[in-house]
């Protein structure tokens, strides 16, 4: 009989042969399995099975609790509509509404640690320059570390300086980059370690042993190692995520922009282009009000209100 670890693996070959990425079921529905594996139950489950599991973190937010058996309802499903002896998992078993994240804003201090964190972490030369040159790149750049993972070999011209961003949730669009982001890029390339993969010379830029790219599942067990060894820890409810390099990114121009006279209205436009959002909107949410930013706001606002109404 087939067990439900096999199911699973033939369902993500499936869905991700249809440009699914899926990471999150992977490994979420893949926990499940293992739990269910640990009291013998490999063909089978039942829903309170699956609501169990989904609590097994007393501490953790309800709507963590939600998103956990959404995943494993995807999965249910997936096999009883082919037939497997799965019931079906009502929507909304564990409704919560899920709070946005607090963004961690990272200091210099702590994006060098994580840099140098990387050599001391890893022995294999090819992984520790492969976290260390993603993680200098989100820092560098505000990609989303999909678009770093999906990056490659021929998306990166080095005569004009500019990535081309192909993978991301708008349009097609060109990030400029500076010649020293570049040139750790090409030397990334060339790496005698990460030749000896045997990588496609117009695949993906970052490659595993195998020279294929990194699914974001594996690239995040390493970053976490990365930054349990940097010691980096929450501050409060912010937790430094690989997507708070890019909320750090968009923060740091807005408070350049304030520091240094700039046109705060424009740097916004200009950010909202660059990190690839449709609307404005979106980009406000990226700029965390950090102590510096705010202060440097009320600054402005300040001035302005000194200067008194233009006649």
């Amino acid at each position: 009989m087939i067990t439900l670890r096999e199911h699973l693996e033939q369902y993500l070959t499936l869905r991700r042969a249809l440009g699914f990425q899926l990471n999150d079921i992977e490994r979420q529905v893949g926990l499940f399995l293992r739990w269910l594996e640990d009291r013998r139950q490999t063909t089978t489950f039942t829903i309170d099975d699956a609501v169990t599991w989904a609590r097994l973190n007393p501490d953790a937010h309800p709507s963590w609790w939600a998103t956990r058996l959404s995943l494993v309802r995807r999965f249910a499903a997936h096999l009883n509509a082919n037939g497997i002896d799965v019931p079906i998992i009502p929507d909304g078993l564990l409704a919560a509404k899920k709070p946005r994240a607090v963004p961690y804003i990272y200091s210099q201090d702590d994006i060098d640690a994580l840099l140098a964190a990387c050599s001391e972490t890893f022995a294999d030369e090819r992984i520790a320059e492969t976290v260390r040159t993603v993680i200098g790149l989100l820092a560098a750049t505000g990609l989303r570390i999909s678009e770093a993972l999906n990056l490659r070999v021929n998306d990166i011209d080095p005569d004009d300086l500019v990535l081309v961003i192909k993978a991301a949730k708008s349009d097609e669009r060109l990030v400029p980059i500076d010649e020293t982001t570049a040139a750790v890029l090409r030397r990334y390339i060339e790496l005698p370690a990460r030749a000896a993969t045997g990588p496609d010379p117009h695949g993906p830029v970052f490659v595993t042993s195998k020279g294929t790219g990194y699914p974001y599942v594996s690239f995040f067990r390493l970053f976490k190692r990365v930054r349990d060894a940097a010691g980096l820890t929450p501050h409060g409810r912010a937790r430094p995520r690989l997507h708070d390099l890019r909320h750090t990114f968009a923060t740091a121009h807005m408070t350049a922009a304030y520091a240094h006279g700039g046109d705060p209205e424009r740097t916004l436009s200009l950010l909202a282009t660059w990190l690839g959002h449709s609307d404005a909107a979106h980009t406000y949410w990226y700029l965390t009000a950090t102590g510096e930013l705010m202060t440097l706001a009320a600054g402005l606002l300040d001035a302005a209100s000194a200067e008194g109404p233009s006649s």
